[in-house]
């Protein structure tokens, strides 16, 4: 039985007339799904300004993240797909990861695609965490990221981070990645500033649902 391949891919664009048919597409994804054989989940999202971090949209840089079925699905939807060769034509450069998801709970959108498979045991930790935030609570909950944001740019063994979206403001993700597993779990678990919004995440309850999976990187892409 093969392992559900999840691939993630970050997007550049340069120049007015790409960056407007990167968000038209972004748009049109959110009511004509990608659709390919092996494909059982996608998103489309934009990423934050700056680190990533900012409530306002970086307009020339989009996340695409699908599991497929297996990693020949994952390639030959990357290879044969039309409309991502017309997406990617736009592009300027393009690059991620395709991953197995070793650990993991919640739900996006009410599913789960996300398959735990036994740990391969090599390569980066690539972790994902996303919530759908209250509404009445994103005020809030948008001062204590761009607060807490600060200091994970800086952790030693963190080699990528960006906060991507799907609506602004209230549907929100985080993709980052780690040398090894060990570095992660000393900031996840021993950071003293990761610590405190944990604790203040549960008491003000600012998620109506959220996910966390932490996926090993099985292949780089750079394109």
């Amino acid at each position: 039985m093969s392992e559900k391949i999840i691939s993630i891919r970050f997007l550049s664009f340069k120049g007015f007339s790409n960056k407007r048919f990167g968000f038209a597409q972004m748009g049109i994804s959110l009511v004509d799904p990608w659709k390919h054989t092996g494909l059982v989940f996608s998103k489309h999202l934009g990423v934050g300004a700056g680190n990533g971090f900012s409530v306002w949209p970086d307009f020339s840089m989009y996340a695409f993240l699908g599991v497929f079925e297996s990693q020949n699905a994952s390639d030959d939807f990357f290879e044969t797909n039309v409309r991502w060769s017309t997406l990617k034509s736009q592009t300027s450069e393009i690059s991620g990861w395709d991953a197995v998801a070793i650990k993991g709970h919640g739900t996006w959108n009410t599913n789960n695609p996300f398959e735990i498979v036994t740990d391969p045991g090599q390569g980066p930790i690539l972790v994902l965490t996303r919530a759908s935030i209250v509404w009445y609570k994103s005020v809030l909950f948008w001062l204590n990221v761009s607060h807490a944001s600060k200091y994970l740019s800086s952790k030693e063994g963190l080699l990528f981070a960006k906060g991507v979206g799907e609506f602004p403001l209230l549907e929100q993700a985080t993709l980052s990645l780690w040398e090894s597993e060990e570095i992660l779990d000393s900031f996840a678990y021993k950071s003293k500033e990761h610590a405190p919004m944990i604790k203040k995440t549960r008491a003000l309850k600012w998620y109506s649902e959220e996910m966390f999976v932490r996926m090993r990187v099985i292949k780089t892409i750079k394109e």
